[in-house]
This record gives C-alpha cells, sequence and structure tokens, in this order.
C-alpha cells in the first residue's frame, strides 16, 4: 500500500512537472534577448528610412508603411498577414487557405519548401522600385526579431511577397506571438506588429530554429545597446592591430564604437568591451573567444549595407571597403573614399583568396563574406 501511494504521489509530481515544461508556443516568452517593450522602444524611431516611398499593409490600402534603419537592423511596423504556403500540412492546404501555394522563395537544406505551421519566417516584399530587400544585406535565412504586444519571437526571412505590400508571416510565427494563426481568419490589423532584421545574420541552415533564436538574441540585444554613432571617432587606420583585454588606445576607442553602447568609448579594453566583443562575435557566426584579431575586425568594419560598389564609385560604403579589406588583407588600403585600381586590386585579391568570383565588382556576395569575417 505504502509503495502503491509512493507511486502515486511520483506519478502526480511528474504530471505537475509535465504541466509546468514550456510548449513550443509560449517559448516566446522565455527568451534571453530583450524585452519586446525594449525593442519596440529601440525601433520607435526612423534614423534612415530605406523605401522609396511607403507600402501597404493590404491590397488596395493605403501606402503608410515605411522601411527605416535604425544602427544596424531594418524594421517596419505594420499589421499581420498569415502566410501558410510551403510544405502542406494539416493546418495549411488549399482546406484551409484559398490562397494556398505549395512552395516558398527559399527552401529548406533537403530542397523542401519551408513548413509554415512548423517554422517561424517572415515575408518580405519582391524587389521593387520602392526597396529592394537585397540592397540592404536581407535575403533567405535572415534572423529577425518579431514583436507584438508583450511578446518576442525569432524568425528567419523564408517568402516574399507582393511588390506593394508589407506586413505577412508563417502560421508557425503567428502561433508564438499570440496571434490566431488561421490563414483565411486570422492575423491581426493595424501598425501594431514590429518586424526588426539583422542584415548579415542568417540561420544555418534555414530551418535551424535553434540557431536562428540564438544568433537573433545576440542580435538584439546588440541593436537595442546601439545607440551611438562613430561620426567623432577615427576608424581609419593603415593597420587594425590584434586587440584583448587590457589594450588602451586609438584602435580599442575605434573598436568600441563599431560595437554599439550607450557610452562613449573609453579607449580601455575592459570587461564590457569582452562582452560585446563575445555578443558580436556569436551574431555573426565567429569563434566567441573576445579577441579582436583580423576576422573580427573585418566584420566589424564592413557592418552594414551591402550596395554593388565598383571602380568609379564614390562615397562611406567604399570607405567601409577600404577599411574591411585592410583588415582582412593585413595591408593598408587608401581610406579616401574613392575606389580606384588600388582598391579594385585589393578587391580582387580578397575575392581571388576567399574562392570568390574575381571580378574587382562588391556586391552582396562579397560584402557576406566579408561580414562574416572571411
Amino acid at each position: 500500500m505504502v509503495r502503491r501511494l509512493a507511486l502515486a504521489a511520483l506519478a502526480v509530481a511528474v504530471a505537475g512537472l509535465a504541466l509546468l515544461a514550456p510548449t513550443p508556443e509560449s517559448r516566446a516568452d522565455e527568451l534571453a534577448g530583450p524585452t519586446a517593450a525594449q525593442l519596440k522602444a529601440r525601433a520607435g524611431g526612423c534614423e534612415t528610412q530605406l523605401s522609396n516611398g511607403k507600402y501597404a499593409q493590404d491590397s488596395g490600402g493605403s501606402r503608410t508603411i515605411a522601411v527605416c534603419k535604425s544602427g544596424d537592423a531594418v524594421h517596419w511596423t505594420a499589421d499581420f498577414d498569415v502566410d501558410c504556403d510551403g510544405q502542406r500540412t494539416t493546418q495549411c492546404n488549399e482546406n484551409t487557405d484559398p490562397s494556398f501555394q505549395p512552395n516558398t522563395s527559399w527552401n529548406q537544406s533537403d530542397g523542401r519548401p519551408l513548413n509554415s505551421a512548423g517554422l517561424p519566417f517572415i515575408v518580405v516584399p519582391l524587389s521593387s522600385s520602392i526597396w529592394n530587400y537585397a540592397s540592404a544585406g536581407i535575403g533567405g535565412a535572415t534572423v529577425a526579431a518579431v514583436v507584438y504586444q508583450d511578446k518576442v519571437a525569432y524568425a528567419v526571412v523564408g517568402d516574399q511577397g507582393p511588390t506593394g505590400i508589407i506586413g505577412e508571416g508563417s502560421y508557425k510565427l503567428a502561433q508564438q506571438l499570440g496571434i490566431n494563426p488561421n490563414p483565411s481568419s486570422g492575423g491581426v490589423d493595424g501598425a501594431v506588429v514590429t518586424y526588426i532584421l539583422f542584415p548579415g545574420v542568417s540561420a544555418v541552415p534555414i530551418e535551424n530554429q535553434t540557431d536562428a533564436i540564438s544568433k537573433g538574441e545576440a542580435a538584439a540585444t546588440a541593436f537595442v545597446n546601439s545607440t551611438q554613432t562613430c561620426a567623432s571617432t577615427n576608424l581609419d587606420f593603415t593597420a587594425y592591430p590584434a586587440l584583448q583585454a587590457g589594450a588602451t588606445g586609438g584602435a580599442v576607442r575605434a573598436a568600441q564604437c563599431l560595437l554599439g553602447g550607450t557610452n562613449e568609448p573609453s579607449g580601455t579594453f575592459d570587461t564590457a568591451t569582452t562582452d560585446a566583443v563575445k555578443a558580436f562575435q556569436t551574431r555573426v557566426g565567429l569563434p566567441a573567444d573576445g579577441l579582436i584579431g583580423a576576422k573580427t575586425w573585418t566584420a566589424l568594419l564592413s557592418a552594414g549595407d551591402q550596395p554593388t560598389i565598383r571602380n568609379g564609385s564614390t562615397g562611406t560604403a567604399v570607405r567601409r571597403l577600404q577599411r574591411s579589406l585592410t583588415a582582412a588583407l593585413n595591408r593598408t588600403v587608401a581610406i579616401d573614399g574613392q575606389f580606384g585600381p588600388a582598391t579594385e586590386t585589393a578587391a580582387e585579391d580578397y575575392q581571388r583568396t576567399r574562392a570568390l568570383v574575381v571580378d574587382g565588382v562588391v556586391g552582396p556576395v562579397t560584402w557576406t563574406a566579408l561580414q562574416a569575417g572571411k
């Protein structure tokens, strides 16, 4: 009898633990990254408008939604329409969704379409005169933080939608945010969902939710903390030295500025700097050792948009390229904002040594390699 009572008590305890165990739907409430309030506050302004004009939330609606860039993140706030396209499932098929399509713009690593019912993903508008997402360093598998009310969920870019509409995500993403996921009657109206994308940060492979969450939390933390600019800090060096805890000087100030944060660069490589370096390294997929070597310098200096530049180009993107090539090639590339023959040769040398197409034209593929610290 005593043994039966003990077993019964154990069964009750196990059942209780099962009730307390987090479900996939509640995972969005338990993330280690910033809170919904912190993310919404940081994305509340529009430091730079990337879109040439604005998007509508629904077909035929008013164009009121701009695509913005703040810090290193691209963001917009819109409604949430449920995209059920991709693999046929109980939740997503021709019967549940009159607009169902059995494919997605990007596929899983096994070649199959994404699973809207199982993978949190967002939809970006097809490239148009309004905005070309690729020019902002965004593509399939780019990680995003999506915020609705007090919930944060991490997703990937997984599909493309109409050129004039914005504000759409998968069945699973709606479910994680506490939004009705029904493709026919679900979603939510109004500009109440914030989509924050992190260019250069990708889940590998695209369906790896664990990787998306880990990288997303790190990127979101860096985004929330990045309120300063580098306008008054010298970033131009003939060489970028290896740095570690205890180092001081101008190169440390440059690294601190590029890492972001709420304080002015101190020029001292302290514990906070080490933590920021590790978070950045995690974000871009480098070993998180807290040391700033050639690979971390290359990723830091090249971070940002991915415009296509070539011989004859000028401006800040060229300076950013020249800095990152100086670090990556371990040789001085003149940092003058003029893409001339010397910069073209350096770009070709970089492309050759990284097994890229050698044409001296720096576009998304070359930028992606630089921003990964290669």
